[in-house]
């Protein structure tokens, strides 16, 4: 029986669809970063990972579009936080990294998930450009079986470069767009940004939204994962040190209150833009699928993987 059809005989009958009801807001912030890192077991250098996605919105996001035995993505991987909650789900999963520092990390992590039980298979490969090295063979034959791409959007530099991240996250969805299957799903998670001066939340939703129908992907969702507690309806924000004192500091300078963060959002998409979810049709109304624009077959050549 198809997946489709499970979830419409669980609605039908009053029990709950597998995994996560998906909404526009994820609980995902009962507990601080720390707290998830403690709780997991993972080494202590990983809360080093200076754009690291909480496990709890991995989590949940690998809950809501996958089911066990799926196979993870994460063309990015970092400390690896994706790839071994993607384990912990019993799926299958890759993480892909151009630092040597973060493969080392990610790989401690993934052997650390397994040795507290997770069965599933995971590979971490780390990117070069040195020529003769393939990217593993389209990442060991994964061409379309891919289930669910996931990954943050990652400043580059020591600057915090959101222009070049932004670049950099379209090579990654041009060069790995074709191991995601049809109707599968790409989900990018990004942290606020404030614009150095003026203090205001720059809009990198709608860009990551650009540069996925770029590539050829449909946005369908925007969603908050929240990375503040609300207890007795109040927002209990977890901001850092650095992030209380930014924020003294523009409210001295502009005059009015301004906010601390709370939430890192959400940007889903579809890999294939005439596919329909009726977990994602429930959430936003229906609306046209936005033009592909044309391209060449040929995305930019990728980078070479060694293990």
């Amino acid at each position: 029986m198809s997946r489709r059809v499970d979830k419409q005989r669980a609605r039908s009958v009053g029990e709950p669809p597998e995994g996560p009801v998906l909404a526009s807001v994820w609980p995902t912030g009962t507990d601080s970063v720390v707290t998830q890192l403690g709780k997991g077991g993972y080494q202590q250098a990983t809360g080093a990972d200076p754009a690291l996605m909480a496990p709890a919105i991995a989590r949940h996001a690998i809950a809501a579009f996958t089911r066990p035995g799926d196979v993870v993505l994460d063309p990015n991987c970092g400390a690896g936080t994706v790839v071994v909650e993607a384990l912990r789900c019993g799926r299958h999963a890759i993480g892909l990294t151009g630092q040597r520092r973060w493969w080392r990390l990610a790989r401690r992590n993934v052997t650390a998930a397994k040795a507290r039980g997770a069965f599933a298979d995971g590979m971490v490969l780390v990117l070069d450009r040195r020529p003769g090295t393939a990217v593993a063979a389209a990442t060991a034959g994964l061409t379309g079986r891919v289930d669910l791409l996931l990954t943050t959007l990652r400043p580059v530099g020591l600057n915090g470069d959101l222009a070049g991240a932004l670049d950099r996250l379209q090579t990654l969805l041009w060069q790995y767009r074709p191991l995601v299957r049809p109707g599968g799903h790409v989900v990018i998670t990004c942290a606020p940004q404030r614009h150095p001066v003026r203090h205001d939340v720059l809009d990198l939703p709608s860009r990551i939204s650009a540069v996925g129908s770029t590539v050829g992907l449909a946005p369908v969702a925007r969603c908050l994962a929240l990375t503040a507690a609300v207890r007795r309806r109040r927002v209990y924000t977890r901001a850092t040190l650095a992030q209380r004192q930014a924020a003294t500091r523009a409210q001295r300078a502009l005059g009015h209150p301004i906010a601390l963060p709370a939430h890192h959002t959400v940007v889903v998409f579809r890999a294939d833009p005439e596919a329909s979810d009726p977990a994602l049709t429930e959430l936003i109304p229906p609306r046209p699928a936005p033009p592909t624009p044309h391209r060449s077959t040929r995305g930019p050549r990728p980078t070479s993987a060694v293990a």
